[in-house]
């Protein structure tokens, strides 16, 4: 009796050795029972097998788009060409798998995840012809629009918020379809629309405003001949200029007209001018080269910088020609008459006059000509 029991036992360990010899020679190039990949059932598949089974069972499924609760023409995989490349994430759990005590793992349940953005693959032409498709029945796409800096006859200059387009971002979509492929889910298209490149919070943006705002209390002042022109921020405001995209600057045509009323004012050069003479009194002189006016141009310049600086500022201008002495008299109390009535010369230094002598004035054919000129060139001359 004990030999039967004994026989018994060494049969049955002959035979758990040659199932358990046969069990792993089987699952050495097949799948464990219960394995699962991307949700597809490859248990007791070989490599191959498994390869077919999950590209075959990818390649079949539906696909559903809705946009802002407007669905879209179903589509599937292929119509998108969507492919999935799985044959090394399975190789590499096969490998993973050999690793393991066959039995234990035969017993188990296992479900493999893998990184759908590097497996599965969308052609982009078929996915555009796709979205070109639907755009008949979606309507005409936007582009978004950037935050930027506005006018408000209310609140003055403020920043107004981007808008979202209604144009597609593919790259967003593409993620999209991987995930709704993957999860079994609706794409959303409205979630991958293209939104602003510059938005309402963005450093740049506010700090230009902040500059704009800035100018609500700056002034230029500028000192010319002994007065004072203020350059207001009511005048700063009406030269600022914004173009499409928020982005400002100054009308500098507006900048030098202003300039120009100024010379219209003050400026002395090409102007009559009346004068107290020795022995006539008070005169009126034609122009000449003596006189003096605003550099318009050097001028702009000068504000813009000012404007760019975003400081008050009291200055003189830039001037140009002769005679400019802080006032608006150029000939001032140092000077030479010529008194071509009376054929006189005085020299004048400080209001004194410290030269009287005759003189002949101009010949037949060199005429002496009136008005108010600055002194070319001064010469010492030695007896």
């Amino acid at each position: 009796m004990m030999k039967e029991i004994i026989g018994g036992c060494v049969a049955l360990v002959v035979l758990g050795l040659a199932g358990g010899l046969l069990g792993k020679q089987y699952f050495a190039e097949r799948y464990y029972l219960n394995t699962e990949f991307a949700s597809v059932d490859i248990s007791n598949l070989t490599l191959t097998e498994a390869n077919h089974k999950v590209t075959e069972s990818f390649s079949q499924q539906t696909i559903n788009f809705e946009e802002e609760g407007r669905e879209w023409q179903t589509s599937n995989t292929n119509d998108l060409g969507l492919t999935i490349q799985v044959e090394e994430e399975l190789a590499a759990l096969m490998t993973e798998q050999k690793q393991q005590n066959w039995l234990l793992g035969a017993l188990s349940d296992t479900q493999h995840d893998y990184a759908a953005q590097d497996l599965i693959n969308i052609d982009d032409a078929q996915l555009q012809a796709v979205l070109d498709a639907n755009a008949q029945t979606n309507g005409q796409r936007s582009l978004p629009t950037d935050a930027k800096i506005s006018y408000s006859e209310t609140e003055g200059y403020l920043i107004e918020a981007g808008q979202t387009g209604t144009e597609l971002d593919n790259s967003v979509l593409k993620e999209q379809i991987i995930q709704a492929v993957i999860n079994q889910e609706v794409v959303e298209v409205s979630q991958a629309y293209l939104q602003p490149s510059i938005t309402a919070d963005s450093p740049s943006l506010i700090q230009e405003l902040e500059k704009i705002q800035a100018l609500t209390s700056l002034q230029i002042t500028l000192t010319i001949a002994g007065h004072e022109e203020v350059i207001t921020p009511e005048m700063i405001y009406s030269w600022l200029i914004l173009d499409e995209t928020g982005a400002y600057s100054f009308d500098e045509t507006m900048i030098y007209d202003y300039l120009g009323t100024l010379n219209d004012t003050y400026a002395t050069y090409d102007d009559y001018r009346y004068f107290n003479s020795t022995l006539q009194g008070e005169v009126q002189l034609n122009q000449g080269t003596l006189g003096w006016s605003i550099d318009r141009e050097a001028e702009t310049e000068n504000i813009l910088n000012d404007l760019a600086a975003g400081e008050s500022v009291t200055r003189e201008p830039s001037i140009v020609g002769i005679g400019y002495n802080g006032t608006l008299d150029d000939i001032a109390g140092s000077y030479i008459e010529v008194d071509m009535t009376y054929q006189m010369m005085y020299v004048y230094i400080d209001g004194v006059a410290v030269i009287s002598t005759p003189i002949v004035t101009g010949q037949i054919g060199t005429n002496t000509v009136p008005g108010a000129y600055a002194i070319w060139n001064m010469e010492l001359r030695r007896n």
